[in-house]
């Protein structure tokens, strides 16, 4: 099978699993055989690597794209820091309720309030009320400085941290479902 007849075939194949579309481009116009009239050359273009003086001005002259030296708006800033917000909420629910860790330890979370901003732990037979502290992984943290307590609970379990010792007090903590 001829060369080009063989990539053309593949061509194909190679772009669908491929993860970037110029490879694909790249392969697709080297398969192509490329016919010139007969007597006529093509011109080589030499590149230098000195610019000229305007030409390095008039390029520093002009904005990046989507850049500008202009400071942001009210507007802007405000649209900014709502999704810097969104981005650091955790987009799954809050377990709640009697659970069991791994250390067959149990463990009591209790919402307090309405703003989903505090929490009340009941841990080997002691409460502690734990205010929510912002992330940037998405995962719930609520943290009492005063006892040194965290709590951090991910989709898949909850961890009580003892941040004066730095110890894990408790894991994979999740809430107990009554068996039917």
């Amino acid at each position: 099978m001829p060369h080009a007849l063989f990539v053309s075939r593949l061509t194909p194949w190679l772009c669908g699993i491929s993860l970037a579309g110029s490879s694909c481009l790249l392969t697709i116009q080297a398969a192509e055989p490329v016919s010139h009239p007969a007597g006529e050359t093509t011109k080589l273009h030499s590149i230098s690597s000195k610019a000229d003086a305007t030409e390095v001005a008039e390029a520093e002259a002009k904005p990046l794209l989507g850049r500008s030296h202009a400071a942001p708006t009210q507007a802007q800033q405000v649209a900014a820091t709502e999704a810097a917000h969104q981005a650091v909420n955790p987009i799954y629910q809050m377990k709640w309720g009697h659970m069991e860790c791994g250390s067959h330890e149990f463990m009591d979370i209790k919402q307090e309030g309405t703003n989903n901003q505090s929490i009340l732990v009941t841990w080997k037979g002691r409460r502690y009320l734990l205010a929510r502290k912002p992330t940037t992984t998405g995962a719930y943290h609520f943290d009492d400085a005063k006892a040194g307590l965290v709590m951090i609970q991910i989709p898949a379990k909850s961890m009580l941290f003892d941040k004066r010792n730095m110890t894990r007090l408790a894991d994979d903590c999740n809430p107990i479902v009554a068996n039917r």
